[in-house]
């Protein structure tokens, strides 16, 4: 009976505060976090083309969690992983994927590897005033109608699952085309786009044996533009067309799915399969519930809400997009407990 009486004056409790509308006490981070600077802020590390993706998500988040304050350091997406390895981030924010060496310095530190959230996408085009993201190129004068992503590995590397790709026959090529060699052209593999491309996209495999890396992007155009049969991978460009001699080639996922182009049309449906993600890391070990503000914070970047923020950013240089649909129903998936 006693125990009864306890509970029934709870609800009782509960009631009149929710009658009086007493909110419950907002969540907090912890005051011992190494994230936490002196003034009481928390640190945020990553790519600084996120600036005022960042700066509207927080200020949407302190609508709801007053009292909560942020710092971000954006000195590139090379800088979050690191920093989230050494605790002076809460998340780190990075435009694409970590490279591979820094998430496995990640897991020799921390023993687990960090949790990736995917909250929208990075860049458009070609468009005028716009970065174009990476994508294929071909010359202008090439009929190549597309390439699945299982083609462009058999293209660019050796040993590919899919078998080598050496002449342009082998994707459906004729004419003066038909019986020639591909020849590939692409950054340097120096741990940088070109070797994250290879390991992330094209099955780890090493470049094929004619792949001809060249100084830079500049570069590279070049050689597609004064060369019939090259084809070549090229990271980010600046907002600019291309040469009218060049053009890009649209990639599908698998044999049997439609052709996508790195449009916002291609990016916005998730089928463009280049398109580089805007990634938020946090150190999440697992079977652990993820810390209360973090889980928060991530919650509000995949609502309705925050994607609609992000999508403000559209039109912006890098031209920032939401998710799909169905990408939008795996990335929160991964906050359920």
């Amino acid at each position: 009976m006693k125990n009864t009486l306890s509970l029934l004056a709870l609800l009782i409790g509960l009631s009149d505060a929710q009658a009086q509308n007493i909110k419950p006490q907002p969540v907090t981070a912890p005051k011992d976090a190494s994230y936490l600077l002196p003034d009481g802020r928390i640190a945020l590390h990553g790519d600084d083309a996120l600036a005022p993706v960042i700066d509207a998500l927080n200020a949407k988040f302190a609508e709801s969690h007053p009292g909560f304050k942020f710092a971000p350091v954006l000195k590139g997406s090379a800088t979050a992983l690191p920093a989230l390895a050494a605790g002076a981030t809460a998340i780190g924010f990075v435009v694409g994927e970590a490279m591979r060496p820094d998430v496995r310095a990640f897991k020799a530190i921390n023993k687990h590897d960090p949790l990736s959230i995917r909250i929208g996408y990075a860049g458009h085009g070609p468009r005028v005033g716009g970065k174009t993201p990476p994508a294929v190129y071909v010359n202008s004068a090439n009929p190549l109608q597309g390439l699945t992503m299982a083609q462009l590995a058999g293209l660019f590397t050796s040993g590919s699952p899919g078998g080598d790709i050496n002449t342009w026959s082998q994707l459906g090529v004729t004419g003066a085309w038909g019986t020639r060699r591909i020849h590939l052209y692409g950054q340097r593999d120096d741990g940088d786009f070109s070797t994250s491309l290879r390991l992330a996209r094209l099955g780890g495999m090493s470049f094929a044996g004619h792949y001809e890396p060249l100084a830079d992007d500049a570069a590279v155009l070049l050689a597609v533009a004064q060369d019939p049969y090259g084809i070549a991978i090229v990271d980010w460009l600046e907002p600019k067309q291309p040469s009218n001699a060049v053009r890009i080639v649209p990639l599908a996922t698998e044999t049997g799915k439609p052709f996508a182009a790195p449009d916002k049309a291609g990016v916005a449906n998730g089928a463009y399969p280049l398109t580089p993600a805007i990634t938020l890391y946090i150190a999440h070990p697992p079977k652990r519930p993820i810390e209360s503000f973090i889980k928060d914070y991530l919650t509000m970047a995949l609502s309705d809400e925050g994607q609609a923020i992000i999508a403000r950013f559209v039109d912006s240089e890098t031209g920032f997009l939401p998710l799909s649909q169905d990408d939008l129903r795996v990335e929160r998936e991964k906050l359920k407990d």
